[in-house]
């Protein structure tokens, strides 16, 4: 995957400044803030539910690119890709989304949606979950409980259901759906855009969010700002309450000495009857009983949300390595004083009340879903915990009752004292188009470990004061010295191609074995992303390059270890050999496009056969496979075969590259260093 920081930081802004000269008045002054030249800061935008208008999103594009933002994230639905039916998968609005943002030099951030679009703030799409899931697992058994239509389904303490996403309690059933969902996503792009997915995310809830619908439309009269309505009426939930209970206390007797009551069966273990007075009367948070139900429902949204991170993660193997895994939880700022303090956050399932949810030592009751980023560190991958409502105030007064800003710096604070990384998004779309929103957001940078931003949506920060506001934004926080993900030496060497990638190593990128033909007029220049659109030429083996500078002349048959310093433009040019002469050894590297247990070169045109390769190993994240042909001559063709009988086109043409080549699937190109 391409490094977190972009190029507009540095090189790309001052195309930015021609590009949007109107948005940028002058960064704020950096303070001392965690995201402040952080590598790992990364700036996002969203990507429409749905787009409709692809030239629009397309210039969209283009503009957010120009004064630095990262990547795009895009809902990839469950209901979308797999409506035709179970392990049914179309794709064709991903392959042409994909396809576009990539083109205008941005890295994607698909989020695995298995919830449905429609019936939240926002939502402008009605998409729900594939029609047969339903009833696939109508008659299931689960924890002795069989399952009918509304099985797998939220079922609130008003009676009804909510069908935008499983239940968590019926995750272990349906856990298989997401694998199969995962690998055909890995199938699918696993190849094509294997370095260009920054973090995939994994919707754990309702609008993607790891909470229950505790104020979502299958309940009335339990939006903002009222405490929404408990979730925990299914007879999956209703089970699961009272294994937890009785685990806890060890027999019926224990349950009734500590909630002072007189269960004489343990299907007498319930939710509360009147959820109304459980909240108006403080039992939540002031009764044995309501502490520990409240303790069983957060701990079962966790848990959820851990066995879901644990099965994509495992699905997705080591297919897009460079890409870290993210989960969001909702910034629920309303109810958080007044009558029923924080009882919003205790119906979405995000707090405890057995603990002090005022401490800094619980996280203010948010210890336990801030460490799930913890419980799952151990993939290999790194976890993104995101947090919305960056952009509001504290208006704690009735009925809101709102503490957002507050709230931000809570959730903040205890990502931080559990080390987990944390990234911000505005709550709602209008919330960054106005001065005061952005001014919130940059005091959170400024005052608690934020490291990254996702706006919503891309619209709102293509023109106008979001698209000012978040270029300060970026500039504000840019890593120093990190501008830039990519550069090529571009020249004769390979036919102006963009064969010989540089690697970065701080601010100096290197490319090794860089050689050129016996034909006079041998020269090259250095091309950042791969477009022409920012180049630099210079006169001399060394020196300082100038953007849209000539060709930089070299010396016929020689091999170059090339250096350029992106901060001070310093590049230099420095003779390491000769070309292969007709008969040396070439070592051919190739990254396998399956797993096989065998793989092969095959050879013509100079030298013809089949010749067996010896495996290297896993780098950078593929697994290579090698050859040394010796006596090879100086032009063969050649491509690749493996022991399942397959092989990978297109047929490739070795001339004279360097004694050393590398090659990956399904591409012509010969690369002089390892990709």
């Amino acid at each position: 995957m391409r490094t977190r920081s972009r190029h507009a930081a540095v090189g790309g802004i001052a195309l930015a400044l021609s590009v949007i000269a109107t948005f940028l008045v002058g960064p704020t002054t950096a303070t001392a803030a965690t995201a402040t030249n952080n590598p790992d800061f990364s700036a996002n935008v969203m990507a429409p539910l749905e787009v409709s208008d692809w030239t629009q999103f397309s210039n969209q594009l283009a503009t957010v690119e120009a004064y630095g933002v990262d990547a795009v994230t895009v809902d990839v639905w469950w209901g979308k890709v797999e409506a035709a039916g179970d392990n049914q998968f179309n794709w064709s609005y991903y392959d042409q989304i994909f396809q576009v943002i990539t083109s205008r030099g941005l890295d994607i951030v698909p989020i695995f949606s298995f919830h449905q679009c429609g019936g939240n703030v926002g939502d402008t799409c009605n998409i729900p979950l594939p029609s047969w899931l339903w009833s696939k697992y109508q008659g299931a058994t689960l924890n002795g409980v069989t399952l009918d239509i509304n099985g797998l389904k939220h079922r609130s303490e008003q009676g009804n259901f909510s069908s935008e996403t499983v239940q968590g309690w019926a995750t272990p059933l349906v856990q298989n759906e997401y694998q199969a969902f995962t690998q055909a996503f890995v199938a699918r792009y696993g190849t094509t855009y294997a370095t260009r997915m920054q973090e995939i995310n994994v919707s754990l809830g309702p609008a993607g969010e790891l909470r229950y619908p505790s104020y979502n439309s299958h309940d009335s009269g339990t939006g903002y700002p009222t405490r929404g309505a408990l979730q925990a009426y299914s007879p999956l939930a209703i089970k699961s309450f009272q294994q937890w209970a009785l685990a806890k206390y060890g027999t019926l007797a224990g349950i009734n000495a500590a909630w002072g009551s007189s269960v004489t069966a343990i299907t007498q273990v319930q939710p509360p009857s009147n959820a109304g007075f459980f909240f108006s009367s403080g039992d939540y948070r002031n009764t044995q009983y309501g502490k520990d139900l409240i303790d069983w429902y957060n701990k079962s949204l966790v848990d959820h949300g851990e066995r879901m991170l644990d099965t994509v993660l495992a699905a997705l193997g080591s297919s897009f390595p460079g890409a870290e895994i993210g989960y969001k939880i909702p910034g629920v700022h309303w109810s958080m004083t007044g009558p029923t303090p924080r009882a919003a956050e205790v119906t979405a399932g995000l707090i405890q009340t057995s603990v002090d949810m005022y401490a800094v030592s619980t996280g203010r009751g948010y210890a336990n879903i801030v460490g799930l980023a913890n419980r799952v560190a151990d993939s290999g991958r790194g976890v993104i915990l995101h947090f919305t409502c960056l952009e509001f105030n504290d208006e704690n007064f009735a009925p809101q009752y709102s503490q957002a800003k507050t709230l931000v710096g809570w959730v903040g604070a205890e990502a931080g004292r559990q080390g987990v990384k944390i990234k911000g998004e505005n709550a709602l779309a209008g919330g960054i188009t106005s001065n005061t929103g952005w001014d919130n957001v940059n005091q959170a940078f400024d005052s608690f470990p934020y490291i990254g931003m996702t706006v919503l949506r891309v619209g709102e920060v293509a023109s106008g004061t979001g698209a000012t506001r978040y270029a300060q934004f970026i500039q504000k926080y840019r890593p120093a010295g990190s501008s830039w993900n990519s550069l090529y030496v571009r020249g004769t060497n390979n036919n102006w191609g963009l064969g010989t990638p540089m690697v970065k190593s701080g601010d100096v990128w290197t490319a090794t074995n860089v050689s050129f033909g016996t034909a006079t007029n041998q020269r090259f220049k250095f091309d950042v992303r791969g477009d022409w659109t920012l180049n630099f030429g210079g006169t001399g083996l060394s020196g300082t390059a100038v953007q849209n500078g000539g060709d930089i002349a070299v010396t016929p048959g020689t091999t170059y270890t090339i250096t350029f310093n992106e901060v001070t433009k310093a590049y230099s040019a420095t003779p390491t050999g000769s070309q292969p002469p007709q008969g040396q050894g070439v070592t051919v590297h190739f990254a396998e496009w399956q797993s096989a247990t065998s793989y092969s070169i095959h050879t013509w045109n100079g030298i013809s056969g089949t010749f067996p390769m010896t495996y290297e190993g896993f780098i950078n994240g593929r697994h290579w496979w090698k050859v040394t042909l010796a006596n090879a001559p100086t032009s063969f063709g050649f491509t690749f075969t493996n022991s399942n009988g397959n092989w990978n086109a297109p047929d490739r043409q070795y001339a004279n590259q360097a004694s050393t080549i590398y090659v990956l699937p399904g591409s012509a190109t010969i690369y002089t260093a390892r990709p």
